[in-house]
């Protein structure tokens, strides 16, 4: 590939290989895994589970289509839930791998793992990449990346790298595992002093849950930073021609800056979720507009938006009766097995809180525009 050349990935193609063993390489970097590594990982991602899959692209940073537009391509013709781990960078700038999961409950594993991976292999991406899914796989991703940044696990507080994070999807479970932390702890303690037992719990338990939510809220905020900037990048460097559609062309500019002043006036979690749907909102109408196509925002999934296009419906209930709403075809199997499903948890103080019960405007009534499609209006209106 040569550097007047972008590379243009093949989702069709991506997918078979997925479908075969669960990996990846792209032929232009075959020469960056070894023979060891590729088994290694062939072998820790086909005793996964739930499913992870390794996608090993030249995609650099600021390329036309980000790793979580791409795992959406490709998951269109896999229609496999999963966590997916793809490569970001080049040989001359270094590498990076961002997760996405897609019909599961992903917690900060992924994030960890691909921090530690990432600090070890900043500059060999076989040796990363093999790291990163083999941290993730073995369960303990939070106490390796503890022993390899000591220094942040005592301030409590987990800090980004280069990389962009995870799709991903939610941080219920998580949440659950530093809960059940804090209730061991709390048990264990109450045979020697309820009264202590129950303040030491309680302090683990706020600690867990502020620590996880930190490094959940500094994800989204890096993914929301990373989709604003590719997709303005894109508009700089893309030619509209006469023939292109002007109104999808002005949705995309439109959605692009109201996507960099949701992140340019908030940190929220929600704002910075809903800057992620706004720069994908943004980078459809582009698309559209390039091909001279009249655009129309995409629905996502209403339980979370971060579950991408809602394909079904699903009726949901709650105090004010039930509604059928849009939804992802993982969360329309929950409920149909009378399950829950998937619901956008949302950090406070001291606990989580589903996002629409949150109070977080204009994303928690409009369900990120899953129940009302213009999401300027309602960003114009708050």
């Amino acid at each position: 590939m040569t550097e007047t050349e972008s590379y243009q990935p093949d989702p069709e193609e991506i997918a078979a290989d997925l479908a075969d063993d669960g990996v990846h390489v792209d032929s232009s970097l075959a020469d960056v895994f070894t023979d060891e590594q590729l088994g290694e990982i062939t072998a820790l991602v086909a005793g996964a589970d739930p499913r992870v899959f390794v996608v090993a692209v030249p995609l650099e940073h600021g390329a036309d289509v980000s790793a979580n537009q791409l795992v959406t391509l490709v998951n269109r013709q896999l229609q496999e839930d999963g966590t997916f781990f793809v490569s970001r960078g080049s040989l001359d700038y270094g590498w990076s791998v961002t997760t996405t999961s897609y019909g599961g409950r992903p917690g900060p594993d992924d994030f960890l793992a691909t921090s530690v991976a990432q600090d070890r292999y900043p500059s060999d991406l076989g040796l990363q990449m093999r790291e990163a899914v083999e941290i993730f796989t073995g369960g303990d991703a939070e106490t390796i990346y503890d022993e390899h940044f000591p220094e942040r696990a005592e301030t409590g507080s987990v800090q980004s790298t280069d990389g962009e994070p995870a799709q991903i999807l939610g941080m219920d479970p998580a949440v659950a595992i530093g809960v059940a932390t804090g209730i061991a702890a709390m048990v264990v303690l109450a045979v020697l002093s309820r009264r202590r037992a129950r303040r030491k719990g309680v302090r683990l338990k706020r600690r867990a849950l502020q620590r996880i939510s930190s490094a959940q809220t500094q994800e989204w905020r890096r993914r929301a930073e990373a989709e604003c900037t590719a997709l303005g990048e894109r508009i700089r460097e893309l030619e509209i021609e006469e023939s292109s559609d002007n109104d999808a062309w002005g949705a995309a500019l439109n959605h692009y800056q109201a996507a960099t002043a949701v992140l340019d006036r908030s940190d929220d979690a929600a704002d910075s979720i809903g800057a992620m749907v706004l720069a994908r909102r943004g980078d459809e109408a582009l698309d559209h507009a390039v091909a001279g196509n009249p655009w129309k925002p995409t629905v996502v999934c209403f339980f979370n938006p971060l579950h991408g296009p809602a394909d079904a419906r699903a009726p949901w209930t709650t105090t004010a009766g039930t509604r059928e709403v849009p939804c992802c075809r993982s969360c329309r199997r929950h409920i149909g097995r009378r399950r829950e499903p998937e619901i956008l948890d949302l950090p406070t103080e001291d606990t989580v809180v589903h996002y629409m019960d949150s109070g977080a405007e204009p994303w928690a009534s409009t369900g990120f525009g899953a129940l009302t499609p213009d999401l300027l209006d309602q960003l114009r209106q708050h």
